[in-house]
């Protein structure tokens, strides 16, 4: 889509997804390859609470066994197939993965105006992993003098200790050109102190800088440290911040509110 905009206004809807994987996989060997929901928009949107899609994919997935699969969300409408997902995890590999980039509701708010609050975000972390699910926390995109602080990090590692995540994962913020046409006057008008920082980083590069990153990932071991993350498993399940700074194999970032 040209327009950033139209990416707010416009939603596509794959009526025959799950006929169409159950097809797939009947005649595609799957392995060990690994199956992830949620890469480019949110598979628990608003939208899902109608047209029901994701729900009816999973029922595929809980048909089967031996898959690596993986859900990546920010909303709290996961709870709904708690039934499906515990299925799912008694016959086959599942994570799931919640982003939460603060617990400041005020701030949330503004970042992410239609996505459901961190109390509920957090509640059904909780939900999910007191069902033996394995779920982990996503800081992802980390914001440059908005969601960076050493206090404001912390406090979201503690909430989702907390609620029982096995692991929380980072990855500074970073703006490909139709992102940044939107992301920046956002920044400038919203948080206008903010906005020589991220021109300084992002006017001319995709990718914060290196001393950035490093800056956080002290803080980041060191806190994940406090409170009994493993920071061996972080890395040997592969860092999404060292990802991120390839643009050769760059995962596709979420918007500042893909809640669409």
């Amino acid at each position: 889509m040209r327009d950033p905009m139209d990416f707010e206004r416009r939603i596509f809807v794959k009526r025959m997804a799950a006929e169409v994987l159950a097809r797939t996989l009947s005649r595609t060997p799957i392995g060990a390859d690994q199956i992830a929901i949620g890469t480019a928009t949110d598979p628990y949107q608003p939208a899902e609470r109608k047209f029901r899609l994701t729900r009816s994919m999973l029922e595929v997935f809980a048909r089967l066994g031996g898959l690596n699969l993986s859900i990546t969300t920010k909303s709290a409408l996961i709870e709904r197939d708690l039934d499906l997902l515990s299925e799912i995890n008694s016959r086959s590999s599942l994570a799931v993965n919640f982003s939460l980039i603060t617990i400041n509701r005020r701030l949330q708010r503004i970042l992410e105006p239609r996505a459901p609050r961190p109390a509920l975000r957090l509640r059904a972390l909780k939900q999910l992993t007191s069902a033996g699910i394995h779920c982990n926390v996503l800081m992802m995109p980390m914001i440059p003098g908005l969601t960076d602080t050493p206090a404001a990090i912390e406090s979201v590692i503690r909430a989702a200790r907390g609620a029982g995540a096995a692991n929380v994962w980072w990855r500074s913020l970073f703006l490909k050109p139709a992102a940044a046409r939107r992301f920046v006057p956002f920044i400038r008008e919203n948080f206008p102190e903010q906005g020589p920082r991220i021109d300084d980083f992002y006017g001319r590069a995709t990718y914060a800088p290196r001393a950035y990153d490093d800056h956080l990932r002290t803080i980041f071991d060191r806190l994940k440290r406090k409170y009994g993350y493993d920071l061996d498993a972080s890395r040997e399940h592969g860092s999404m911040r060292e990802a991120a700074s390839s643009p050769a194999i760059a995962p596709r970032q979420l918007s500042f509110d893909v809640s669409r």
